[in-house]
């Protein structure tokens, strides 16, 4: 079988990954993930923690752990049985990797990246995602992709584990990404926190970014492929991955990703105090801005 090619979307959270990864699953040569966010490569005490060790964002627990990677490696074995195996999503629907290969099959990966990781530990990580798109179901298909949000902000150290894979950074309007996750249970309530929650992940998915080569990344904004720019946009999808069109996924992108479900500044019907959230926002795209940190703001199409 050829070596399939590793696609990762990502994003600050609330920008779309889902929708894309729904989109690109359409098309016959593209598997998505089961689930969709397989959460084991980029959480703490995940696959790259393991295979290239703790960054600096890690808890002190993860660290300190990594001092030893035979306890770094228990403790990533005690989350894939557990937590990354299954878990109830945001939707209250039960998820997880149990989704997509078998307990045997997940035994069988946790084996055989415990006997190569001390050996090559960027090629047993490598190795581990390519079995891993393989065992759930990989078959004629090129490209396998994962949309954990956080893939963007480690695009640097996943680059570093696969060197060849691919990058989709979906980008939405600050306000309506932070009115977004202020709805949801385990977001930062207030528009300040949100604020704050919003440009640290721009700025580490800006920092990651800078170390993968250019060619490797799409960066898409949610408003440009849903509402402004749909046909360019989509093009541009294409033309990124190498794909040719196929009916199915434009039937897709037509019938269930039409432009009135993507509503542009419909962040200040969901806030109680929109003029706070302005202010907010206006606060943390200055310093974006100071750090040279693209905003992607959503504006009035040009007349």
């Amino acid at each position: 079988m050829s070596t399939p090619q590793l696609i990762f979307s990502g994003g600050s959270g609330r920008s779309g990954t889902t929708v894309l990864a729904k989109l690109l699953r359409t098309h016959p040569q593209v598997r998505a993930s089961r689930p969709l966010e397989i959460r084991c490569l980029t959480d703490s005490a995940g696959l790259l923690d393991v295979c290239l060790g703790p960054g600096a964002e890690a808890p002190l627990g993860v660290r300190a752990l990594a001092r030893s990677r035979p306890l770094l490696f228990a403790e990533f074995r005690r989350r894939l049985r557990g937590r990354w195996w299954e878990r109830t999503n945001r939707l209250g629907k039960v998820s997880g990797l149990h989704r997509g290969i078998t307990p045997e099959q997940r035994e069988t990966l946790l084996r055989e990246l415990q006997r190569s990781v001390g050996q090559d530990a960027r090629e047993a990580g490598r190795s581990f995602l390519l079995e891993l798109a393989r065992m759930q179901g990989l078959d004629a298909e090129r490209y396998w992709v994962d949309t954990s949000p956080p893939n963007i902000a480690h695009a640097d150290r996943i680059h570093r584990l696969v060197p060849q894979a691919l990058f989709v950074h979906m980008v939405r309007d600050g306000r309506d990404t932070m009115a977004s996750v202020m709805n949801e249970s385990w977001g930062p309530s207030d528009p300040e926190a949100a604020a704050t929650w919003w440009s640290d992940r721009m700025v580490a998915a800006h920092r990651a970014l800078t170390e993968v080569p250019a060619d490797a990344v799409l960066t898409l904004s949610l408003e440009s492929l849903v509402v402004t720019e749909r046909a360019e946009e989509y093009r541009r999808l294409l033309e990124f991955l190498d794909l040719p069109d196929r009916p199915r996924m434009r039937r897709y992108f037509a019938e269930q990703m039409p432009a009135e479900r993507v509503r542009p500044g419909s962040w200040r019907e969901r806030v109680a105090d929109p003029d706070q959230v302005e202010r907010a926002y206006r606060a943390a795209a200055q310093r974006l801005e100071a750090l040279g940190v693209p905003t992607h703001e959503f504006g009035p199409p040009p007349p």
